[in-house]
């Protein structure tokens, strides 16, 4: 063999050998690639999805604020290929079990979940301001913006929403990636507290549907509970729903019987009304268990009569007739059915969880309401004092009051008698409460030994 031929079979060995170790070299590369995803199994879950498989056996991972792991890192074993996501804007650190660190993403995944809580009033007042608690989790952006589909029903002013007028509107919080939505009902069946019953027109006529009555009952209610159901707070709630927030004065109709076996007549909601919630629709009547001109809920007329001018506010001042013909059968049939003074603390203390049973107001020498509690003459000591709570009754001869409010300077009290259900404010003076001659107001009874409790009480609305 030559030397050319014999360099020829070296040079062609060698690139043999060169291609050899080339393939040999790709195929290590190759198999030491890592590479490392992941996917979402649920609203807080994703799995680490690794090559090789094992890659995080006996590894551990770690949730963190920052995009490179700090000395704050909590490393925690990754014992299985998932785990659940905590918080937001957080990175995900791997770490497997030599202790080389991986990064799951460069950036922030989009992995977030909002939940917008739904546990919210069925319906709010018109100027309500409403916080809506907005649950985010997951790891991402937090580009997160809220909207409204109707501003001019409920606007959007520094991500508090505030209801503008009766209607609904779709509420959107997220971004272009991920969002939730709730409806806000904005209604005027129920208002923010007012204590101008002045102007407030006497209930005369159908107001809402069985639906939105339901609403309301439901929106009563709730404001029950967070006062504290079988609480001093909780009389006081359904007292001020009824004095202040309903947007209509009930109209005083005094009672045409009674559901005590001592008394012949034999009624429940007319003048007194011994249930749960409003008596606005005639789903109620199912609950009624006797009448005497009705059943009618709150606001209708028992006798239809065409001949009267209907809507007076003072259409309660029947022409014809006098305080004494109350309890005749033609002057309540003429008027619109509401309650009597004990039907209407009776309906505060039922809803409130406290049932009195059947009493009426009392006075000097007969059982009634009178009798609960520590019964105190008003004088200017106890005016002056610090004893008297919202949730206390106050009376006179035949007559009965509750309490809604109390401050420094002022007692607001709310009962009703012909003008239907009101509410005064009266001076913390003897002159301020016998300003009513021989109806003014004579003694309070404490109630705190019928309460136990006084819940979430506040002096004031």
């Amino acid at each position: 063999m030559t030397e050319i031929m014999k360099r020829k079979s070296l040079i062609a060995i060698l690139c043999v050998l060169l291609v050899l170790i080339g393939i040999s070299l790709s195929v290590l590369l190759l198999s030491g690639k890592k590479e490392i995803s992941y996917e979402i199994i649920d609203d807080k879950s994703i799995r680490v999805i690794s090559s090789p498989s094992d890659l995080f056996k006996d590894g551990f991972y770690c949730i963190d604020d920052n995009p490179v792991t700090g000395d704050q890192c909590k490393w925690l074993p990754y014992d299985n290929d998932s785990f659940t996501i905590q918080g937001n804007d957080r990175y995900i650190h791997l770490k497997d079990a030599k202790g080389n660190i991986y990064e799951l993403n460069s950036e922030k995944p989009d992995l977030l979940y909002i939940n917008i809580d739904k546990d919210l009033y069925p319906m709010y007042p018109v100027d309500k301001k409403i916080e809506l608690n907005i649950n985010v989790n997951g790891i991402g952006h937090n580009d997160l913006n809220m909207s409204s589909s109707d501003e001019s029903i409920v606007a959007i002013e520094n991500n508090v929403l505030v209801c503008k007028k009766p209607g609904t509107a779709t509420i959107r919080v997220g971004n272009d990636n991920v969002s939730d939505s709730v409806d806000i009902i904005v209604t005027d069946l129920y208002t923010l507290p007012d204590e101008n019953s002045d102007h407030k027109p006497i209930l005369k006529e159908t107001i809402c549907t069985s639906e939105e009555a339901h609403m309301l009952d439901e929106v009563l209610s709730r404001k029950i509970e967070e006062a504290g159901y079988q609480t001093r707070a909780g009389v006081v709630a359904a007292a001020r729903f009824l004095a202040l927030e309903f947007p209509y004065k009930l109209a005083y109709f005094a009672e045409s019987g009674r559901l005590d076996p001592a008394f012949s007549t034999k009624c429940d909601g007319e003048g007194r009304y011994y249930h749960k919630g409003l008596y606005l629709s005639e789903d109620k009547y199912a609950d009624i268990s006797a009448s005497v001109y009705g059943p009618k809920y709150w606001g209708l007329f028992f006798k239809e009569d065409t001949t009267e001018d209907h809507s007076k506010d003072d259409y309660y001042l029947v022409d014809g007739f006098k305080p004494s013909d109350i309890g005749s059968d033609l002057y309540l049939s003429k008027r619109p059915n509401g309650l009597d003074c004990s039907g209407h603390v009776s309906w505060c203390y039922y809803n409130g969880g406290f049932d009195l049973g059947d009493l009426g107001a009392g006075g000097p020498g007969s059982h009634g309401m009178n009798e609960l509690g520590e019964l105190v003459m008003i004088d200017e000591e106890l005016l002056k004092s610090d004893r008297i709570k919202a949730g206390d009754l106050v009376g006179f001869a035949s007559h009965i009051g509750i309490v809604i409010g109390v401050d420094e300077n002022y007692i607001w009290i709310s009962d009703t008698m012909i003008s239907g259900i009101k509410n005064v404010r009266y001076e913390r003076t003897l002159e301020s409460f016998n300003q009513l001659g021989e109806n003014s107001w004579r003694y309070f009874m404490l109630m705190d030994s019928e309460y136990k409790e006084d819940g979430n009480y506040t002096p004031m609305w």
